[in-house]
């Protein structure tokens, strides 16, 4: 299992490629907040229908949420939900952004970005090479 912030999910749906996360994570986990940056307020963004409709992305809702409150707000909403989260659920947390990836590794995360599950994709013989797609995220 694997949390994810926004950024990741966005990138896969620009390429057209959300089935190499999913066939790599099985389950990814969403916090509300991202359900809300893609779905709510982003309908026309890349990825909101499979999101919305995709029965392996999972919305949870934060427990703690005054752990949220106490990350910079230099973070997004999602950003932050997602840290909060995978701390709670003990999981893995793949987000892009470097401060997100610094604060979550800081409280003791295991981080992973974009060219990790295509790495990992590569290695399972899902895709042929990583360098085509890695060029394109």
């Amino acid at each position: 299992m694997i949390v994810a912030d926004t950024g990741p999910i966005i990138a896969f749906a620009r390429l057209g490629r959300l089935e190499i996360l999913h066939q790599v994570v099985e389950t990814l986990v969403i916090p509300e907040a991202v359900y809300a940056e893609l779905v709510s307020r982003g309908r026309d963004r890349p990825g909101a229908a499979e999101v919305e409709h995709g029965g392996w992305m999972h919305r949870r809702t934060v427990t703690d949420q005054a752990a949220v409150a106490q990350l910079p707000r230099v973070l997004h909403a999602g950003e932050r939900e997602a840290i909060v989260l995978a701390h709670e659920l003990r999981a893995q947390l793949l987000i892009d952004e470097q401060r997100g990836r610094e604060i979550a590794i800081a409280r003791g995360l295991a981080v992973v970005g974009i060219l990790r599950m295509l790495a990992e994709a590569k290695q399972c013989g899902i895709i042929p090479a990583v360098r085509p797609l890695s060029r394109e995220v």
